[in-house]
């Protein structure tokens, strides 16, 4: 019986939500969308379905903050379970309705307040003495003013997360369950200071390899050792590109020769396939050059990695990498020894 008239109150108040004109800071657009969200607010009101209603009539309020949807808004919250947001909305709603001259609607918020007073909890948040300075206490995600501390205020039924926080402390946070009528008070503990940065003074202690019981990495190191190995590897790979190379560029030139002749001069049938094979054979020796060299280099440097004895705390690494341009490819050596 009591959502059958709360569903009747909020069509009368609906009535009267358009029956009046829209505020003149709503334009055009806003008016028709807030008039659209109103009405698939009141439908699912209508449905008893006030869980969807209430978004529906949240939006509507904030494109055109008109007087009926404010009442429907609080008549939602009040079915839902927000009592003292249902609270706060018919408290305005007063207030605006007797601006407007509207004594019904003024008439009808105040009965409303008035019935809800008696069931609305209350929350007193206490601050420890001697708060440190920068301190703030929020309640569900909301700043609450150092005024209002230690104040018992109407807060909605269910639990809330009080959280305090100040800088140089480590944050706290309570969960506190309300219920309707009752008055809570919370008495926040004194904040807990963070851990000072200890700070490393005189000459460095030994190192973990020493505390382990262990000595440093040897100069000839596993990782220096694979790294050497790698680089020998792809140095012979390299050579042995450059020598396939040489022979395709043996093989080009001596085919230009069979066909034109040692002094290579070629009858006109003959002259581009003759320039060709000549283009082909110095194209094939410079890569064939480039490789060679540049395999011998990478092999000389994985010996260069293996004697040399770096640091313990660093660590050897390499790379080759092939590289190519317009007149030929070559390797580069990347890496740290």
């Amino acid at each position: 019986m009591r959502h059958v008239v709360g569903a009747w109150l909020l069509v009368v108040v609906a009535g009267h939500a358009y029956a009046q004109s829209p505020p003149p800071s709503a334009s055009g657009s806003s008016s028709a969308l807030a008039e659209q969200l109103f009405n698939q607010g009141r439908d699912l009101a209508k449905a008893n379905q006030w869980a969807e209603a209430c978004p529906k009539f949240e939006a509507s309020l904030s494109y055109d903050p008109v007087l009926g949807t404010r009442l429907n808004l609080a008549t939602c919250y009040e079915h839902v379970g927000k009592l003292a947001s249902a609270w706060g909305l018919y408290r305005e709603s007063i207030e605006l309705a007797k601006k407007a001259h509207d004594t019904k609607r003024a008439d009808y918020a105040q009965k409303q307040a008035t019935a809800l007073e008696p069931r609305l909890p209350k929350l007193a948040i206490s601050a420890p003495s001697n708060s440190p300075a920068g301190f703030v206490v929020q309640r569900d995600e909301q700043s609450v003013d150092a005024g209002a501390l230690g104040v018992a205020l109407y807060v909605d039924p269910g639990t809330h997360k009080v959280t305090a926080s100040a800088p140089g402390f480590e944050a706290l946070t309570v969960t506190v369950t309300l219920v309707e009528g009752k008055t809570e008070t919370l008495a926040l503990p004194a904040l807990v200071a963070k851990p000072a940065t200890a700070l490393v003074t005189g000459s460095p202690g030994p190192s973990a390899a020493h505390r382990a019981g262990t000595e440093p990495d040897a100069p000839s190191s596993r990782a220096r050792a694979y790294a050497a190995l790698g680089l020998g590897a792809a140095g012979v790979a390299a050579v042995g590109v450059g020598l396939v190379f040489g022979a395709k560029a043996r093989s080009s030139y001596n085919d230009a020769k069979a066909l034109c002749g040692d002094a290579m001069v070629c009858s006109a049938p003959n002259f581009e396939r003759d320039k060709q094979l000549v283009h082909d054979a110095r194209s094939s020796a410079t890569i064939s050059t480039v490789m060679i060299i540049g395999g011998g280099a990478a092999i000389a440097a994985g010996i260069v990695v293996y004697l040399t004895a770096p640091r313990a705390s660093e660590r050897t690494t390499a790379r080759l990498v092939p590289v190519t341009n317009d007149g030929g490819a070559g390797l580069a050596l990347l890496g740290a020894f």
